[in-house]
């Protein structure tokens, strides 16, 4: 969002248009979510993949997006989610999915990975 910038605070802000399909409702938002905020899920949903437990978190610094991903001990996934229209205002679509499984985090974690190493997490 801020080429050039090589700092922690204004460098690893990134453009990341987002696309949700839940049932019959379509929100396409153009967020600004951070590399660190990615990095972090990532990092979450590799270590539910590997216990088939627990919780895995993507919570934007400005409130684009919230997605909870809790992994079951069967290894099924609930999915809940929230995503704004803009930071400054009150629409949102809440949406929770059900009937997917761990088998379904690798996909993700492989998409994270590559944005990760295209955008690195710049230091402070």
């Amino acid at each position: 969002m801020h080429p050039g910038t090589t700092d922690f605070w204004d460098g690893n802000w990134l453009a990341s248009p987002v696309l949700v399909r839940v049932g019959g409702f379509i929100a396409k938002i153009d967020a600004g979510l951070r590399v660190e905020e990615l990095r972090d899920f990532r990092v979450d949903l590799q270590r539910i993949y590997a216990e088939v437990q627990g919780r895995a978190v993507l919570s934007s610094m400005e409130h684009w997006v919230e997605l909870i991903v809790d992994c079951h001990p069967r290894g099924s996934l609930s999915v809940a989610g929230t995503i704004a229209d803009h930071p400054s205002m009150r629409n949102t679509l809440r949406f929770e999915l059900e009937g997917l499984d761990q088998t379904d985090i690798p996909a993700t974690v492989d998409a994270l990975v590559s944005a990760e190493k295209r955008f690195p997490v710049l230091c402070r």
